[in-house]
């Protein structure tokens, strides 16, 4: 206290001091009300001090006051009339009104700003759903949604994308139905004309066509069921652990049937491994991959299929030699009904690399593609397994 020149009194309930630490020869000994109150509310009221007081919770009817140099700390008062309030109560009421209006017409732009674009995104929703064609909008004026804008535009043509897709595949699998139909009832026709008495050999000839256009038939319904059921997550694969190298050669052995025994499949293999797979569903998986193979490349197309292991891994790998594919239709190989431009007139409903991709992604694994025009296609599967 003394470093800072601050001096300490206690009075007590008659204004007597009690008790006083680096007092000044000219404080008094004894205060009055009307002197506290003028030490307190004002500097140098209290000769040149500046006076601070307070009370002791401890003991009633006590008080200290600390005072130190006028010229080093210094009270102001400031005395407000009646006139005086009413001038600050009015200020206070316009700048709250003023502030109310500036925030109200702020918000009401940026309501607008907001309020119209999300009425434009809901037109445009609604559009897409009638298959309406949505407007163009002005990004400039609406950058806050110039994402939310752009991806109903990306959605719009998808979806144009895909009608068309759709149409096409509905030609094309008419098509598909349509000629084993024709042949089924050219066959019949003949068979119900009693004008003329048809060999053994002949109706066995018959008999064998009708029944593998009743095949073909039964295959295209049985693909469009595979494919709802992988995709809707209808199907629960029955795993069992399987030698991965012997399945590959049961699946090359089976798909013979599928493209005919002169054309041969080269098999080249790496692996001792086991996988966990459905054999069935990852059967056809490997068949439609090697058939897709033959059915769109020129007669003299090779096939090689190998079977390797890397990092816990087993990797089959599914190449020929033929035609390979356009840049535009690689991203689409796996989609439904989506047929590549180079298929020509090739039957298939456009659903076998769609079955075989969900077929894969079923067993957890990753299923890839990679062409070019001329040089062929190669298709990765990629399945988790482990050492035999």
């Amino acid at each position: 206290m003394k470093h800072y020149d601050v001096w300490l009194q206690v009075i007590n309930e008659s204004g007597e001091v009690v008790y006083e630490e680096n007092s000044k020869d000219d404080l008094p000994d004894k205060y009055s009300l009307l002197k506290i109150s003028n030490a307190v509310l004002n500097s140098n009221r209290l000769e040149k001090y500046t006076v601070y007081m307070s009370d002791i919770p401890e003991i009633d009817g006590y008080v200290v006051l600390l005072g130190c140099d006028s010229n080093l700390v210094t009270k102001y008062s400031i005395n407000i009339s009646g006139e005086s309030t009413d001038i600050i109560i009015g200020c206070i009421i316009v700048v709250t009104s003023v502030t109310a209006i500036v925030v109200l017409c702020a918000s009401y732009v940026f309501s607008k700003k907001i309020t119209n674009p999300v009425g434009d995104i809901i037109d445009d929703i609604d559009k897409i759903q009638k298959r309406e064609k949505i407007k163009h909008h002005d990004t400039e004026k609406n950058k806050l949604f110039v994402k939310v804008f752009e991806s109903i535009e990306r959605l719009e043509a998808i979806l144009k994308q895909n009608d068309v897709l759709r149409a096409e595949w509905v030609v094309n699998i008419s098509h598909d139905i349509k000629s084993p139909l024709s042949t089924i009832k050219g066959y019949s026709e003949l068979l119900f004309d009693q004008d003329y008495k048809y060999s053994s050999d002949e109706i066995r000839t018959y008999a064998e066509q009708m029944l593998k256009s009743e095949e073909r038939i039964r295959e295209l319904v049985e693909d469009l069921k595979t494919s709802n059921s992988l995709i809707e997550g209808k199907i629960t694969p029955a795993l069992e652990s399987v030698d991965i190298v012997e399945f590959v050669e049961k699946c090359i052995r089976n798909a013979s049937a599928y493209y005919g025994p002169d054309k041969k499949v080269q098999f080249e293999k790496n692996c001792k491994a086991k996988c966990e797979i459905d054999v069935k569903l990852m059967e056809r998986c490997i068949i439609n991959i090697i058939c897709n193979a033959f059915v769109h490349n020129d007669k003299d197309v090779a096939v090689k299929i190998s079977v390797s292991e890397a990092e816990n891994n087993t990797i089959i790998r599914i190449s020929d030699n033929g035609r390979g594919m356009l840049d535009e239709d690689l991203p689409q190989v796996f989609e439904r009904y989506y047929r590549g431009t180079g298929s020509g007139k090739t039957e298939g409903t456009g659903l076998g690399l769609a079955i075989a991709k969900e077929i894969v992604l079923l067993h957890g694994g990753q299923i890839d593609v990679k062409s070019k025009l001329g040089k062929g296609t190669v298709f990765t599967i990629i399945l988790s397994s482990h050492t035999i």
